[in-house]
Parts: C-alpha cells; sequence; structure tokens
C-alpha cells in the first residue's frame, strides 16, 4: 500500500485524523504506514514539514486542515477540494484529478463539495474587509496559508497532491481582536493573553463562541472525510488496476 504524507497546520485540526493531541512539528505514523506531522501556520512551515515526509519517502502528499471563505456561497463546514492552488507570486499548482474525483464521489452526500481554485496567503486573512479585497483581486473563494507550499514541494518531486480543507469562517466573519492579540506566528493562542482580553472586553464573547462554533463544523466534515476516505485515503491505483471502491 502506498505511504501517504499529511500536513496540518494546527494540532487541533490533526484531531479530525487522531485522536490525541499532538504536538507542532511532531511526526506521527498512522495506519496502513501513511504520516502526519503538525507543521505550525503559514508556508515556510509547511514546507519544513512536507519535506520530513519526502524523506520518509511518501507516496504523494495531502494538506489537510482548515480554509477561510471569501464569499458568501461557502459557509463553515462546506468542504473545498481544491483542483488548483494559487501561491502567492500568482502560480498555479494543479492537484492530482483522479485522486480528487476518487475522494469527492465517495464522500457521504450531505457533505457540501466545491471546487476550483485555493488562493495561498502568508498571513492570516483576518477580516471581511481583507477577505473581500482578497477575492476582488483573485476571484478565488476560499484562502489557506499551508497549502501552495505543499503543493510546490509534490511538484518539485512529482509526487500526486491533493487538498483537502474544510471552512472554518465565513466571509463575513472577522477574528475577533482578543484572538488576534493572543496568536503567536506559529498559530498558538496564548490562553493567558486571551482571557486577559476577554476580561477588558467581554463583548467579544460571543464572537469567539461563534468562531468555535463554525471550527467545530469544519472538523465535523474532516472527521466524515476521513472515514469515507478508507485506510488509504483513495489514493488511486496503479493504471490498470481496478478497485471497488471506483464502482458507481
Amino acid at each position: 500500500m502506498p505511504s501517504i504524507g499529511i500536513v496540518v497546520a494546527l494540532p487541533a485540526e490533526a484531531r479530525s485524523l487522531v485522536r490525541r493531541r499532538l504536538g507542532f512539528e511532531s511526526l506521527h505514523a498512522l495506519p496502513g504506514g501513511h504520516w502526519l506531522t503538525v507543521s505550525g501556520a503559514g508556508p515556510e512551515r509547511a514546507h519544513a514539514a512536507g519535506a520530513r515526509l519526502i524523506e520518509r519517502r511518501v507516496s504523494g502528499l495531502i494538506s489537510w486542515g482548515c480554509a477561510a471563505a471569501l464569499v458568501d456561497s461557502l459557509q463553515p463546514g462546506h468542504l473545498v477540494l481544491a483542483e488548483t492552488v494559487v501561491d502567492e507570486t500568482g502560480d498555479w499548482h494543479a492537484t492530482d484529478p483522479v485522486w480528487r474525483e476518487r475522494l469527492a464521489r465517495n464522500l457521504p452526500s450531505e457533505v457540501n463539495v466545491h471546487g476550483g481554485p485555493l488562493q495561498g496567503s502568508r498571513q492570516v486573512v483576518d477580516s471581511r474587509a481583507a477577505k473581500a479585497a482578497l477575492h476582488a483581486a483573485t476571484g478565488h473563494a476560499a484562502v489557506d496559508m499551508e497549502s501552495a507550499a505543499i503543493a510546490r514541494l509534490a511538484r518539485r518531486h512529482t509526487l500526486p497532491f491533493l487538498a483537502v480543507r474544510a471552512i472554518a469562517d465565513d466571509a463575513a466573519m472577522a477574528l475577533p481582536d482578543a484572538v488576534l492579540r493572543a496568536l503567536n506566528p506559529r498559530g498558538d493562542v496564548r490562553m493567558t493573553t486571551l482571557l486577559g482580553q476577554l476580561a477588558r472586553r467581554p463583548a467579544q464573547l460571543g464572537e469567539l463562541l461563534a468562531l468555535g462554533r463554525a471550527f467545530g463544523a469544519a472538523l465535523s466534515t474532516l472527521r466524515q472525510v476521513r472515514h469515507a476516505s478508507g485506510p488509504d485515503f483513495l489514493f488511486p491505483p496503479p493504471p490498470g488496476a481496478a478497485t471497488h471502491r471506483d464502482s458507481p
């Protein structure tokens, strides 16, 4: 069975794949010979994490986790199975079409799946205005910070690549100031800072709870994807080797 390498940015996102909490920069063996690593936020950390997986001689790479919506039609819990990933310089990186189609075909009907391009960003797109501006500049519907770096790495090493991203905040949702002040560059939330900000501005608690519900919807979708993808993550078989998963 091929070995798949999966990069997630945050330990909380990794909980959609494993039950226990993993640390940043950890490397975790999954059943079936697959590997999961928690990179931390941003393209540089994602690239480093992907390089560690390539050292394990994986047969394909997945960028797994959450994304932000740039258009109103994408809501928390919707799934983006990107056909292409576009980096900050405008370069386009295709995902593996056979792999993507196999996964999309095997998902339960209640999962709302979207295709199209996934935009890359070097920083958190944290406000409604920033999301609207990015959509106006690119025409793309969703954004994340890691997929483009992993896509570049996959192309360099001629590995099949897939981006699996569930929407965790919609186009109208702004990250509460308390969260932004508590985040460090790796993606850690410093709880003492967060609690201090909430104590000073308790009105942000409602925004924080709404963000938590949206993130929960994204994780629920990612768990459905994991359940539907089976032990091999529906990695495409060699040409001419049909499997029962390809049946209508």
